[in-house]
């Protein structure tokens, strides 16, 4: 495995003393950052099935020892408000000092925004009180509305690639469906990202490769964005196509090595792979270049209709693509260009190539394969993404476009 690299999570002033591991071992890098931190009193919060199909939470706990006050076992798909609510009252209620989260993107949210939450509102706050912190336009509470968490610190070690862990901002799910955005620019970070290839490789295969889809989505919509083409943020367009060749190896090598039962090659794609997401995201992060249309459809399909975060790309990026390649079209020539290079295909089209690429990995390309069928489904989506927070800054695509967009994927 390539050697530990521990580096500032970002390189802008909101990141200062917030760090992230490459290539850790959490037994060891959890208890040391604890260790430094004085931390005495720690929440642990695990996916379900790390948590009963391997010992990893197990050894952790044991390693802790007498600090583990309290354990979380399992979040729900786009990290309800019930779960965010339970997470933050166990902070209240147990005066915690740390969270660990390990897990996917909906362990890493719903425990930013409980961190957040825990600082904000009273204990034994509800649903209703975090709705009144949202600003129902914009789909998210506004930077004022929320207190930069004092008193917890928050350790994230996951087991996707969806780079939720990157991202101040984070979303969940409430109990209309919706997707709300709680954070800010400046505060809502983890504290530590531990990226450790060996906890990672236990993700399910599908997980694993989905949630890359979803972080080769962020570099094509970040790409695909006029605001990335501009002379005072050009430097953005060296991350995305960084993290696309990244992603698209370490995914390629991750599915030869789980194949052919070679963990050196299965751990080096992976590793691959969390370098990527960080270039992947680093846009919209550090020079605010917005995401767009898929990542608007697909969280409100995501929370709508229940699709896993990382099938909502599988299923809508090769689809807007195709949508928008009028607007787009010279980034979706240097999308194509990196695919056919770094794959050595010969695709005409980007949205050909994402859509090859996708079914190359055995994921889903339609709505009707993700368990999405009917009319009122696919409207409600709609409606719910015209006003989604990440669709572009400017609007990028009308109702009537979204519906058309949708329709072309049934």
């Amino acid at each position: 495995m390539p050697a530990k690299n521990r580096i500032q999570q970002f390189d802008v002033p909101s990141r200062e003393g917030y760090d992230a591991i490459f290539d850790a071992s959490y037994l060891e890098d959890i208890p040391a950052q604890i260790q430094s931190w004085k931390s005495k009193r720690i929440l642990l919060v695990v996916s379900k099935g790390l948590d009963s199909n391997t010992s990893i939470a197990r050894n952790l706990e044991e390693s802790l020892g007498n600090l583990v006050v309290d354990r979380k076992a399992g979040v729900g798909s786009h990290s309800p408000y019930a779960d965010v609510i339970d997470i933050a009252h166990r902070i209240q209620d147990q005066n915690v000092d740390c969270v660990v989260s390990l897990g996917s993107s909906s362990y890493s949210d719903a425990c930013k925004i409980a961190c957040l939450l825990a600082e904000t509102l009273p204990p034994g706050f509800g649903a209703d009180d975090m709705e009144d912190l949202v600003d129902e336009e914009k789909g998210a509470a506004p930077q004022d509305a929320l207190k930069k968490p004092e008193r917890v610190k928050l350790i994230v070690v996951p087991t996707s690639l969806s780079a939720s862990e990157w991202n101040s901002v984070s979303s969940c799910t409430n109990g209309e469906g919706k997707k709300q955005h709680f954070g800010s620019w400046e505060y809502g970070a983890p504290d530590l990202i531990l990226l450790d290839p060996k906890v990672a490789a236990t993700s399910p295969d599908r997980l694993w490769l989905s949630s890359g889809v979803r972080a080769i989505d962020h570099c094509v919509e970040i790409m695909c964005n006029d605001r990335s083409w501009e002379d005072d943020v050009k430097e953005v367009n060296v991350h995305t196509e960084k993290g696309l060749r990244s992603l698209l190896k370490g995914l390629k090598e991750y599915k030869e090595g789980k194949e052919r039962g070679d963990e050196s090659e299965l751990l080096g794609g992976i590793s691959e792979c969390q370098y990527g997401a960080r270039e992947a995201i680093m846009g919209l992060i550090v020079h605010r270049v917005p995401l767009g249309p898929s990542h608007a459809i697909g969280h409100q399909l995501g929370s709508v209709t229940g699709v896993l975060h990382g099938e909502t790309s599988c299923v809508m990026l090769a689809p807007v693509l195709r949508y928008t390649k009028e607007r787009s079209s010279g980034a979706q020539a240097k999308v194509l260009d990196i695919f056919n290079d770094t794959l050595g295909w010969q695709e005409k089209e980007a949205s050909d190539a994402v859509h090859r690429f996708v079914k190359m990995l055995g994921l889903p390309t339609t709505l009707s394969e993700v368990g999405v069928k009917t009319d009122e489904q696919v409207r409600k989506v709609a409606e719910k993404a015209v006003n989604d927070i990440w669709g572009g800054g400017k609007r990028q695509m009308e109702y009537d476009e979204i519906l058309e967009t949708l329709n072309l994927v049934r």
